[in-house]
């Protein structure tokens, strides 16, 4: 646990390292992990990066409560056609115990680029971090 913390203290300043997606930071390294699981389908591996009580509040919807739902919402999505997700962190600020994440994502699907902007809260239980909040929006197509 003390490793965690300490690896999230070192993280204030970080926007530059954010901006590279530099996987030597631990958020930035559970991100390129979420990443990497959705665009190889691995939906276990996608929930294992959400806290079991995690919330996820996607544009449109209910708030999608607990790592089960988060896991058919993303089942959902890559059965609709969604691949090729990329992802680029602007800002990390942390705390003790949690780290608030902003960003943006772009998730393909068919010919179209969605691009998105999320914000992520990530907390540290034992020895993992997960992410607890997951909110995005859409910003448009390209």
């Amino acid at each position: 646990m003390r490793a965690v913390l300490l690896a999230l203290s070192l993280l204030l300043p970080l926007q530059a390292l954010a901006q590279a997606n530099d996987t030597s930071n631990p958020i930035i390294a559970r991100m390129a992990a979420l990443v990497e699981a959705y665009n190889a389908q691995d939906l276990d591996a996608i929930g294992a990066v959400y806290h079991p009580e995690a919330a996820l509040l996607a544009p449109g919807e209910a708030a999608i409560v607990g790592r089960a739902a988060i896991i058919q919402h993303y089942a959902d999505a890559i059965a609709a056609g969604s691949t090729n997700v990329r992802f680029r962190t602007f800002d990390i600020r942390p705390s003790e115990i949690m780290a608030v994440e902003i960003g943006e994502a772009i998730v393909q699907v068919g010919d179209t680029d969605f691009v998105t902007r999320y914000m992520h809260v990530w907390e540290v239980e034992g020895e993992e971090i997960y992410l607890t909040r997951d909110m995005y929006h859409l910003l448009g197509t390209r």
